[in-house]
């Protein structure tokens, strides 16, 4: 018994960080460019696309929770938190979705890749802003350098659509938003990233219905009337969106399971490789191409200066931790030497902190209230579009 516990809880080794690193890029550029390709060869329904995959996100969250009893005793939220920050969060991610896939229609998946790098500066500025994060001049260094690569890569694009552009900035403008609101969500609130999707999945599933319903169900009706060869539906649409489900679901079990190996930091200090991965995929399969060296540079100097000031960051953060242990350890061996003496009243007092702490608060929702809710936005979302839909085919 002793050795199966300490296997089971040993740390991961490099092997099996670094295959689920490629599976976690692998799946993440996968996604992003199934979903260029779906919109820009012939399929631009991309709210019923990113609803199918919201539905499905959800009943795995569904799933998920049944099979692993700590995610459901961590899922915890208030009222007032759940319609303040989770909708909020919900509303912003979707947008950014939405003006991300629009944008593919008109820059490259690897121009959008690119401008990603630009995405710490506006995080930088955002937490300078918000007061969320502690001014320090590595931080401005490193957004600086970041920039200059943004511009780069910018001025390296010969032929550039400036919607495409606006676009562009306008979904990197709400990822900034989105991380902020995802901070919050993930550490003072201390939800987990099962639970997050559970609950927040549902919200855009039928956020995207509604969408549908003025942006996809009139050309859907109208193509749905049509055989193959007169440019209807192919036997190909199908498969291609059960794809992209499956590798939406892929990419947040392949998350979750990499930060839980390693830590959120490490993640993120991967996105440069999946952006690198995203680009040579987009280049070779999407958007045949060849880049400038203006832009090759601009993001290879964005990439090191956001990979060095993540490695810097940690191993600051990493001593900021054991100097104020440090300085506690006195604190500690005090009030060790104090309990000794009163250890009884100690523990009752403990004992009675810890039920304290582990009492529900009545405004709180649990992962039952998650489901209900879930079942019932997604029930309303197909409800609403189904009915549009038919509407439509009846009308035509």
């Amino acid at each position: 018994m002793g050795g199966v516990g300490a296997t089971a809880g040993a740390a991961p080794t490099g092997t099996a960080v670094l295959i689920m690193a490629l599976l976690v890029t692998v799946t993440s550029s996968s996604l992003a460019l199934t979903m260029a390709y779906l919109f820009r060869s012939g399929y631009p329904y991309q709210s019923t696309v990113l609803a199918a995959q919201q539905l499905v996100c959800t009943g795995f969250g569904v799933v998920a929770m049944q099979l692993m009893p700590e995610e459901r005793a961590k899922l915890r939220i208030s009222r007032s938190n759940y319609l303040t920050m989770l909708l909020p969060f919900t509303i912003v991610l979707s947008a950014k979705l939405f003006l991300q896939n629009k944008a593919v229609q008109y820059v490259s998946p690897a121009f959008y890749a690119m401008t990603g790098q630009l995405l710490p500066v506006g995080v930088t500025i955002a937490g300078f802003l918000t007061g969320s994060q502690r001014f320090k001049w590595s931080t401005v260094c490193a957004a600086a350098v970041v920039s200059v690569g943004g511009m780069l890569i910018k001025a390296g694009q010969m032929e550039l659509s400036p919607f495409g552009f606006i676009l562009t900035m306008s979904s990197l403008g709400l990822d900034v938003v989105r991380l902020l609101l995802m901070q919050y969500l993930l550490q003072p609130l201390k939800l987990t990233g099962v639970g997050m999707m559970l609950l927040s999945a549902p919200q855009q599933c039928i956020l995207f219905c509604v969408n549908g319903v003025f942006t996809d169900v009139g050309a859907i009706a109208r193509r749905m009337q049509l055989t193959e060869d007169e440019g209807g539906f192919g036997s190909e649409f199908l498969p291609i969106v059960a794809t992209v489900c499956a590798l939406a679901v892929g990419v947040v079990l392949f998350n979750l399971f990499f930060v839980k190996m390693t830590s959120a930091i490490i993640s993120a200090i991967c996105t440069p490789f999946k952006d690198l991965c995203t680009i040579i995929m987009s280049d070779l399969f999407v958007d045949p191409r060849r880049e400038t060296p203006r832009a090759m540079v601009g993001f290879g100097l964005a990439c090191t200066a956001s990979f060095v000031y993540n490695v810097h960051d940690i191993y600051a953060r990493r001593k900021e931790k054991e100097r104020e242990e440090d300085e506690k350890k006195p604190l500690l061996e005090e009030e060790g030497r104090a309990g000794g003496r009163g250890g009884g009243d100690a523990d009752a007092e403990g004992g009675a902190g810890d039920d304290a702490a582990g009492e529900r608060d009545e405004g709180d929702w649990t992962y039952t209230d998650a489901y209900k809710v879930g079942f019932t936005c997604c029930g309303a979302g197909i409800v609403v579009y189904s009915a549009a839909l038919c509407w439509q085919l009846h009308h035509l």
